[in-house]
């Protein structure tokens, strides 16, 4: 049952295509597309996005069309969410709980028109999406982005598990009020043994508190029981993108062992090239901790390690008694 969760999770991803970077094959896949009417006050007009120069207490209407590519009518959902941060180090835009270090985020800016349309087969129709920035004001920028996904999802059957295929279509919203530096600040906000995917590992959650977005951040983790210097686990990622006041949960995989109850620390180093940031934190995996194991998949137990290894060492020690027995049989039919 665990593994059709499983498969039932990882089959049924949203698959996003954003006008952040373009895919080709996206409006076959979507069966729509939507296009942003880029306004005066548009920062970047190269390109497809909402790259938006705001003031305080400014107000707007922005413009986009919902095109159907299919031969019948479509229903088409959207909403705004905000830009957050993956444990793969990529930026999307799901609804997530807001980082304390984000006040007025775009979902409390931004608001659409309506939150479904029906349009005909073959055919467009133009949508509304409001700005009112109120008594705003802020460095750096904010990130969010319009979303959009069909009404009806489309539901395979495999090996009686319902995988719903949700494709989705994202215009990005950036919104800015002025040119002034922000310097990136980064922190590590906790560290906590749990499941990832149905599989033990340590979650280092590390935040982006300030309104900056991050690239090429690289990211090298440690875990050692306390008191050893050697690291239990080491994990590297590169090329992680942060969006601005997000938190990433960065994974330590526990690579298929149960969790143990015990002290541990955390050493880590993160840098964007430019900026490094070092942190040495004590953590502790609790005997409550310790029962998370009984829901993980593919967990490989020490105690059955043990018992496949003498089970291995006896089939050989047999195979080599064979061998032995016979041999000395050919040598005494070879004296007669």
């Amino acid at each position: 049952m665990v593994r059709l969760m499983q498969a039932a999770m990882v089959l049924g991803m949203v698959l996003m295509s954003t006008s952040f970077t373009t895919d080709a094959g996206a409006e076959d896949r979507v069966g729509f597309s939507v296009e942003a009417e880029l306004p005066d006050n548009q920062v970047d007009t190269s390109v497809t996005y909402y790259d938006l120069r705001v003031e305080r207490n400014h107000e707007q209407t922005l413009t986009l069309t919902i095109y159907n590519h299919e031969n019948e009518e479509l229903t088409v959902n959207g909403e705004v969410l905000n830009a957050s941060t993956n444990s793969n180090g990529l930026v999307v835009y799901e609804e997530k709980e807001v980082d304390e270090s984000l006040t007025e985020p775009v979902t409390e800016l931004v608001e659409l028109s309506a939150n479904e349309w029906t349009i005909p087969a073959g055919e467009s129709r133009t949508i509304e999406t409001q700005i009112n920035m109120n008594d705003t004001t802020f460095d750096g920028i904010k990130l969010g982005g319009l979303h959009f996904q069909k009404a009806d999802a489309e539901v395979d059957e495999a090996e009686g598990v319902s995988i719903q295929n949700k494709y989705a279509y994202v215009i990005g919203v950036r919104l800015s009020q002025n040119d002034e530096t922000v310097d990136p600040e980064l922190e590590l906000a906790s560290v906590i043994p749990g499941l990832v995917n149905y599989r033990t590992a340590v979650t280092a959650n590390v935040r982006n508190t300030q309104p900056v977005m991050m690239s090429e951040v690289s990211i090298t983790a440690d875990v050692f029981r306390e008191e050893e210097t050697s690291p239990l686990r080491t994990v590297e990622q590169e090329g992680i993108r942060m969006a601005p006041n997000s938190v990433m949960p960065f994974i330590i995989n526990w690579e298929n062992e149960p969790l143990e109850a015990g002290e541990y620390r955390l050493e880590m180093t993160a840098t964007d090239g430019e900026n490094k940031w070092q942190w040495d934190e004590s953590f502790q995996i609790s005997a409550e901790d310790e029962t998370i194991n009984e829901e993980a998949v593919e967990l490989e137990d020490e105690q059955s390690i043990n018992y496949w290894f003498i089970a291995g060492i006896a089939v050989l020690l047999i195979i080599i008694a064979g061998l032995i027995f016979y041999i000395r049989r050919l040598k005494k039919q070879s004296k007669k």
